[in-house]
């Protein structure tokens, strides 16, 4: 596929509007704890809680929060920006193509919606375990590159959603095509990064996040129906 250009344009992927997958979705934006546990009480992954060694001490927390500050760079804090939508086509057309669509992709986004509930089950129990206060709520002179609501300032930040998700989609869509693999995880990496450029996280809550996509993705890898999904995908791929 050829490579975008820059990441500027707009998502044509809708996810499905099944109940699970709208709580989840308002879950990485940031929701009340009463909803996180709704969300939570679905079969995880993995158990989250025990998968992830919980945040860093105080010291370390306020070492991580330098590198919250930056400074970043405009054009890094503009990704960012491109970043905080939560989709994976919008999030993967920039190492992927312009045609890397749903529309283009039916099989693709069939299994990348297999991970979303279990796998968003595995982080809001971690959330809810850990409660940790983002950056800019810990400190208010972090700047965020969106303005944050209430649900998102009462939402934890260990782990991240969003590095999650990027994570585990970005080892899908290595194992779906595998000649774009490194461009295909590298880009993986730089939408969790975006989470900590942002001002949403600290950089231990997204490594918190791909260290929960690896173990959960291992353990839907034991799954025959995910199996199946992945290899429709595989050949979708191939054509």
């Amino acid at each position: 596929m050829a490579r975008a250009q820059t990441p500027g344009r707009q998502s044509r992927h809708t996810p499905p509007l099944a109940i699970t997958a709208a709580l989840l979705l308002s879950a990485c934006a940031g929701i009340q704890s009463a909803a996180i546990s709704t969300v939570a009480a679905l079969t995880p992954s993995v158990e989250g809680a025990a998968i992830v060694a919980g945040p860093p001490s105080a010291e370390s927390t306020a070492q991580e929060l330098r590198v919250v500050q930056g400074p970043w760079s405009e054009e890094r804090r503009a990704l960012a920006l491109y970043d905080d939508e939560f989709d994976p086509f919008h999030a993967f057309a920039p190492a992927l193509g312009e045609r890397f669509t749903a529309e283009n992709y039916p099989l693709t986004g069939a299994a990348l919606q297999r991970v979303r509930t279990p796998l968003g089950a595995s982080v809001l129990q971690a959330k809810e375990r850990f409660v940790r206060a983002r950056p800019f709520v810990a400190d208010a002179s972090v700047q965020t590159c969106i303005t944050p609501d209430e649900r998102l300032r009462a939402s934890g930040a260990y782990p991240s959603g969003h590095a999650a998700f990027g994570w585990a989609w970005g080892l899908v869509l290595a194992e779906l095509d595998p000649t774009h693999a490194d461009a295909i995880l590298a880009r993986a990496r730089e939408y969790g990064d975006s989470r900590v450029v942002c001002g949403l996280h600290y950089p231990s809550d997204v490594e918190a996040g791909r260290t929960l996509a690896a173990a959960a993705l291992a353990r839907l890898h034991a799954e025959p129906e995910f199996r199946a999904a992945l290899e429709a995908a595989r050949v979708e791929f191939s054509r």
